[in-house]
């Protein structure tokens, strides 16, 4: 996979995200948790958008989630870069622990794909950075 250009267009590596992107590079994924009201959400930020709470820690989540929607992608939206990709899903994936996250599905069960199907996490390196994309149960 040769997308230069992903990391810049998936979600930006600040402070807050720092720790999340740190976690992908270990093959984990995390997730950021409210110590005052327990929400768990995605993406990584400084104050719970549920309470404004800055009591914020990170939970190691399942990676297992099941499809939400999902939208085949036929254009280059960023560029010649990305030209090499095409096609490729994007799926709305909901994680078990409760948020939703926006990703890339990979395997070559597209055409397979249904909303309410299971996922899990597989992390790809791109650019020197692991990134959670996920893939289809086997068996689903």
């Amino acid at each position: 996979m040769n997308e230069p250009a992903y990391l810049a267009h998936l979600m930006p590596q600040t402070e807050d995200s720092e720790p999340f992107w740190r976690a992908c590079n270990e093959s984990r994924l995390v997730l950021r948790h409210c110590g005052q009201c327990h929400t768990v959400f995605y993406y990584p930020r400084r104050l719970c958008p549920a309470c404004g709470s800055q009591r914020l820690g990170w939970h190691t989540a399942s990676g297992r989630g099941t499809v939400f929607s999902f939208s085949e992608i036929h254009v280059p939206f960023a560029g010649p870069d990305w030209s090499s990709q095409l096609p490729y899903t994007v799926v709305l994936v909901d994680l078990e622990e409760g948020p939703r996250m926006l990703t890339r599905l990979i395997g070559d069960t597209r055409a397979e794909l249904r909303i309410g199907d299971a996922l899990e996490v597989c992390f790809i390196e791109v650019d020197q950075q692991k990134l959670p994309f996920f893939r289809r149960v086997a068996g689903h």
